[in-house]
């Protein structure tokens, strides 16, 4: 077994507890700085109203069609006129 020396044990220590804590830090510091790239804007300011209706019936709804709900959002241009 190697034998290390005093100045080689803190190294060590340095570089199994503080550097992942100061990656992690660093990580987490970089992502919270970011600016949405969107922004919510009320329909009243847009014009734009949307409503996502599913009409479960005993032939469609989600025990006799799984991916029911799949697609139940609307998406950016998913206009229908």
């Amino acid at each position: 077994m190697a034998r290390f020396s005093n100045n080689q044990k803190l190294l060590l220590y340095y570089y199994r507890h503080l550097l992942p804590i100061c990656m992690i830090l660093f990580c987490v510091n970089t992502i919270s700085a970011q600016k949405p790239l969107f922004d919510l804007l009320p329909s009243r300011q847009t014009g734009i109203s949307f409503n996502n209706t599913l009409n479960e019936s005993e032939n469609l709804n989600v025990m006799a069609y799984e991916y029911f709900y799949n697609g139940g959002g609307v998406a950016v241009g998913d206009l229908n006129n």
